[in-house]
């Protein structure tokens, strides 16, 4: 697979995805994702962004000014 913007070479990897929040930051650290070996571009397969659209919303119940969670933790 080819990087849609710099044509590098996409590499299976892990990330730390980070979401502003009215203000409040959510990382989640350890998502899986393809990430291009030239520029860093991340990917991530439907089910990830799935996943991480549930732990974001999750997190806004909890919300404080800044939430670090693990990709594979399971949320309470």
């Amino acid at each position: 697979m080819r990087c849609f913007f710099c044509k590098g070479d996409m590499e299976i990897n892990t990330t730390n995805h980070v979401v502003n929040l009215s203000g409040c930051i959510i990382i989640v650290k350890n998502v899986p994702c393809t990430k291009c070996s030239q520029c860093g571009e991340v990917y991530y397969e439907d089910d990830v962004m799935a996943e991480l659209e549930i732990i974001v919303n999750d997190m806004r119940k909890v919300i404080t000014e800044v939430v670090i969670v693990h990709y594979p933790d399971k949320i309470a």
